[in-house]
């Protein structure tokens, strides 16, 4: 009958409208700024490969003061004025941004944060106060913690994995190589294998999973490259993500 095709055709417009539904990621920012925040071109290319897979997301950041503020122009810091994390952030994303203190794992199917030194001064202590005595953000730690615990998948760039030493033990990410002339940052990887992290040498042109915690790893800027080979490299850990979604 009429009435029962078109009810059919309901149930198939409904099915197709779940199926297609977008998969909703947070986003964590440190600032704004390489040297003091999150690094941008990382941050963005997070975004825009988010969106080309047709993702939604919320920008987070702990709201908070920064550390200091870098002068990217020279590389001086300053302790004064105060700036804040949560508010520098929001540069990066048209002012659309939360207290990660609201973080809600239970709305979200993935979590991504880019690097940046600011993710060793903000989210955490490691540039202030090295690998024997650097402590994680409190709310920091519990987002990355739910997101493991809830069986999320974890997308981080750059520096950002040198976090999980201090979530969890033993698991497994990339920064980068602990050798090489193009490798500028080959202490932090050393420095994660001697807190015991499963530590697999990459390079920019590839990504490391951790399938067992769904964790998704790749260098970027920890090594020098093009901005535009960065991007191609958060690409391919942006399709993982979404792959395991």
């Amino acid at each position: 009958s009429i009435s029962r095709v078109i009810k059919i055709l309901r149930l198939s417009i409904s099915s197709s409208i779940t199926m297609s539904s977008p998969k909703h990621v947070a986003l964590l920012l440190a600032g704004c700024g390489v040297y003091d925040g999150s690094e941008c071109t990382e941050a963005v290319s997070l975004m825009l490969h988010l969106e080309r897979h047709g993702c939604t997301f919320d920008a987070f950041a702990p709201d908070k003061d920064q550390v200091h503020t870098v002068d990217h122009t020279a590389g001086s810091a300053a302790e004064e004025p105060k700036r804040n994390v949560m508010v520098e952030s929001a540069r990066i994303v048209r002012g659309n941004i939360q207290d990660v203190k609201k973080f809600d794992i239970k709305k979200y199917d993935a979590v991504v944060a880019p690097g940046g030194f600011g993710a060793m001064k903000n989210w955490c202590t490691y540039a202030i106060d090295g690998v024997e005595k650097y402590e994680i953000d409190a709310d920091v730690k519990k987002m990355l913690s739910d997101c493991l615990d809830a069986k999320k998948v974890l997308g981080l760039t750059c520096i950002a994995p040198m976090l999980l030493p201090k979530v969890r033990s033993g698991l497994k990410f990339t920064l980068g190589k602990t050798t090489g002339d193009n490798f500028p940052y080959v202490g932090t990887a050393t420095d994660a294998i001697s807190l015991g992290a499963n530590h697999v040498e990459c390079d920019n042109k590839d990504i490391v999973v951790d399938e067992e915690n769904k964790i998704v790893t790749c260098p970027a800027f920890m090594q020098d490259d093009t901005y535009y080979a960065v991007f191609m490299n958060i690409g391919q850990l942006v399709d993982k993500v979404v792959a395991m979604m």
